[in-house]
């Protein structure tokens, strides 16, 4: 699929899956469609699952934005410890988009973590709370942070977790590779990530 026609099924509202390989413009879509939210007045949440990855899309980590931090699991006593910040109540409830870059960084388990809180903040039982979902990444590329004690754990992918599965996601994989401009070179680098 092309840059153009993931822009406009993003723009459809529909809760979707950017994915392709490096350099097929994930970034740049996403940035187009940030221009696009903000042009209309759409509020945005812009996450991603580092500090690194969230700077390049002017955003903060999903951990933060969530109130979750570092946790492996959230208690009945964390819940309610997030339900008193009130900064996470304005920030979450005024969000109509939520967008979470460099997915295959995160585990299934901090997926429905943050499915959890924002369910629970917004009072809305549906996934993430009725917010459109944009999920951004490529599993060929880095694996989720996990504890040593769960990195044998076979659903420890994004794509693994109950939330995943009810979002019902629009799939839009880039093909066209524009970062990269020799042929040769640019197979070889798709092998590798194969």
């Amino acid at each position: 699929m092309n840059q153009s026609l993931a822009l406009n099924i993003l723009k459809s509202g529909r809760n979707v899956f950017l994915t392709g390989q490096a350099g097929a413009g994930k970034t740049y879509v996403i940035n187009q469609y940030i221009q696009w939210l903000r042009s209309c007045d759409i509020p945005v949440a812009i996450t991603a699952s580092t500090g690194i990855a969230a700077t390049h899309i002017g955003g903060v980590t999903i951990h933060s934005r969530a109130g979750i931090g570092i946790k492996d699991r959230l208690t009945d006593h964390d819940m309610e410890l997030i339900q008193q910040k009130e900064h996470l109540h304005k920030n979450i409830t005024k969000a109509k988009v939520l967008i979470l870059d460099e997915i295959s960084m995160i585990s299934a388990t901090t997926l429905d973590m943050v499915d959890r809180v924002v369910q629970m903040i917004r009072r809305d039982g549906r996934p993430f709370g009725g917010l459109q979902v944009i999920l951004v990444g490529d599993f060929f590329q880095l694996p989720p942070v996990m504890s040593s004690q769960d990195a044998n754990n076979t659903k420890r992918f994004a794509f693994a977790a109950k939330a995943w599965k009810e979002l019902n996601l629009a799939i839009c994989y880039l093909h066209t590779q524009y970062r990269q401009d020799e042929g040769d070179f640019s197979i070889v680098l798709n092998e590798l990530r194969k």
